[in-house]
């Protein structure tokens, strides 16, 4: 429609407007990079720009606790590290602290906690940084070493399993994750009908189940339109075709959770059960008898191939006083690397509402959030920098509680359970919000590998949150999702920016989300110099998009984005309004409306100067032309870094 039949874009929404290129200039974003904190910023090898022997401690895998902490004498730890910075500020803290930690495997106990003692002070900072040019990892693994082959298996017995003492779910052979034996070992199943109160039961298609030797411990996997039921099965009947399980499939308080509250005949699948343990690269974990069974791919050989399960939930918790609200200050961590974790203790299953927050199934109500391998709570001015989280089983990481001027930058964040990246929560409280954080230039991808409906980063509800210049990509679900109220009623959400990030390949599995999803009033925020393609057709019901500005989303300036390849509308709304969309490039097929509206009019909406292609007359632009994804220096670093990544 003609600009003149659109609504005035109201002022307020305007004021304010942050951009990332003016933010990295400000103050509260330069004061703690002086000195060795600035060179944290340009590559992790920079670390020990006053030379390694300027270093206060260092750490090393064959170290001792007992040891000075010297380079000649180094620590075994990182924690015996942290509580030698804790004696050395007794005197007070006059000076940067650096503690560089040499490379190699560091197999994890229990996480490896900061609290408010261990804070940096106003005017100095203490890192903890990778020695130049290794790569020390930090994991919370359990090797599996006791191996038999026989009948095309491996198998290893596990006395911890058997006496009940530990139940993995994520297993990595060879650096890779691997999945639990399933059927169908790809696509999914659909439903032929539900049962009577269309959460308990369903009937499957003849041969599709059967009565599986361990109901105990298999699970139906259930995909609504943009989250996912993970359930136990109470029984299996093979003469009706009806399953029924021990929790409701969804979430009880909402109805469109129900079995067919999307579709009448939607998608699942069932895993861990002995029965469905015939493809290469599958396992199966016997509880009760305490027995891994694990077909090899081809290629790997029995003794010579690492097999790897997940003991911890988290690695690193870096926390302030949640009861005082005092923040711990300036800890800086770059270069490490931090695998192997497990995702949420779920004993009843999951019900996922969205982006990973699932109810829990006791009969309580509410919301629980999807555990961080590393968290930091209460923080401020706290940097996690060119770092690498991989192989995890819930969030990678967490910016909860009263975070502010934190900045997590120039990551390697992939192989993920649930979300990459998440900052700020659900509450309205200004005492826990979330605010002024800086997410930029990471390397986010495969996350979601567990739960589907997670995304690459999340935003709740926060104030002056930045996500900037992150490549984003193969996910099955959204990219970005930033606010978190289905409404336009006010909250402290406002004056975030979403810009140039290099968005690509999400959607792959569920519906209902985009490149980049919004929620609730945000006023003075923006959606800005985003490079969105290759969404798919949706699987479910509902179509995906470039952009999805969903329930409540206004006071949203949407500009200069160029979405491309998307097979449905590059933008659509849903119950929104007071939004000002300018100067974007949308590309559609022909048939495709560039715009959808639902449950939103048209006139509350404000479109000015944007540029509507056909697909066929499209040449995609490089992220370098549209300013997009990761700037150079990370952009260099990270084609090194998939060159060696494992």
């Amino acid at each position: 429609m003609p600009d003149t039949q659109r609504q005035k874009f109201p002022k307020q929404a305007m004021a304010g407007l942050p951009k990332y290129g003016a933010m990295k200039t400000k103050p509260f974003w330069m004061a703690p990079l002086l000195g060795l904190g600035l060179l944290l910023l340009l590559y992790p090898q920079t670390a020990t720009a006053r030379e390694t022997k300027g270093a206060d401690f260092f750490v090393a895998a064959n170290g001792s606790d007992k040891s000075p902490g010297t380079r000649e004498q180094p620590f075994a730890s990182l924690e015996r590290a942290r509580d030698a910075v804790r004696k050395l500020k007794q005197a007070g803290l006059e000076k940067e602290i650096l503690v560089l930690v040499r490379g190699g495997s560091y197999v994890l106990k229990q996480p490896i906690r900061f609290e408010l003692q261990d804070s940096g002070s106003d005017a100095h900072s203490i890192t903890y940084a990778a020695y130049p040019g290794e790569r020390p990892v930090f994991s919370g693994r359990r090797a599996i070493k006791s191996r038999r082959q026989a009948d095309g298996r491996w198998t290893a017995s596990l006395p911890q399993v058997k006496a009940g003492n530990w139940f993995f779910q994520q297993l990595f052979v060879g650096g890779k994750r691997r999945p639990p034996a399933r059927e169908p070992d790809q696509g999914f199943f659909r439903v032929a009908a539900t049962g009577p109160d269309d959460h308990t039961s369903f009937q499957f298609k003849k041969n599709d189940l059967q009565r599986y030797s361990n109901l105990a411990d298999a699970r139906v996997v259930f995909l609504h339109d943009w989250s996912i039921s993970r359930v136990g099965i109470k029984n299996i009947n093979e003469k009706t075709n009806m399953v029924s399980f021990t929790d409701p499939i969804g979430s009880s308080g909402h109805s469109f959770f129900r079995i067919t509250g999307f579709e009448q005949h939607p998608r699942y699948f069932v895993e861990h059960a002995p029965e469905l343990l015939d493809t290469p690269g599958e396992w199966y974990l016997d509880r009760k008898q305490g027995v891994l069974s694990y077909v090899p791919r081809p290629g790997e050989r029995i003794g010579q191939t690492t097999i790897i399960a997940p003991v911890l939930e988290q690695l690193l918790v870096v926390r302030g006083d949640c009861e005082t609200g005092s923040q711990i200050k300036n800890l800086v961590f770059s270069g490490l690397t931090f695998s192997h974790c497990s995702g949420p203790n779920l004993p009843s299953g999951y019900a996922g509402i969205q982006a990973g927050f699932h109810e829990p199934r006791s009969g309580a109500r509410g919301r629980s959030r999807m555990p961080a391998a590393v968290v930091l709570e209460n923080a401020f001015g706290c940097r996690f920098e060119n770092c690498r989280i991989s192989h995890v089983g819930g969030t990678a990481l967490s910016l909860e509680g009263a975070c502010e001027q934190n900045r997590v930058v120039g990551n390697q964040i992939f192989d993920v359970g649930g979300n990459g990246v998440m900052a700020g929560g659900q509450s309205t409280s200004l005492q826990l919000l979330a605010k002024n954080n800086l997410i930029a230039n990471n390397h986010i991808h495969h996350c979601g590998a567990t739960y589907y409906g997670c995304v690459g980063i999340w935003g709740g509800i926060t104030e002056g949150t930045v996500i900037a210049h992150n490549e984003i990509h193969d996910l099955p679900y959204t990219g970005v999702s930033i606010g978190w109220m289905w409404n336009t009623n006010p909250t402290p959400c406002k004056k975030n920016v979403v810009e140039y990030n290099h968005i690509h390949h999400v959607m792959q599995v569920l519906s209902d989300g985009g490149g980049i999803y919004t929620l609730g009033r945000q006023p003075g925020s923006a959606l800005r110099g985003n490079l969105i393609h290759d969404v798919p057709l949706n699987a479910g019901r509902a179509e995906s998009n470039g952009l999805f500005i969903d329930e409540g989303s206004s006071e949203l300036l949407i500009e200069q984005n160029t979405i491309y390849n998307i097979e449905r509308s590059p933008i659509r709304f849903h119950k929104a309004s007071a939004d000002l969309v300018r100067n974007n490039i949308l590309v559609a097929s022909k048939g495709i409306p560039t715009f959808r509206f639902n449950a939103t009019d048209p006139k509350t909406i404000t479109f000015k100067a944007n540029t509507e292609v056909l697909a066929e007359k499209w040449k995609p632009p490089t992220p370098e032309s549209t300013k997009a994804g990761l700037e150079a220096h990370y952009r260099r670093r990270r084609l090194v870094n998939d060159q060696g990544r494992k």
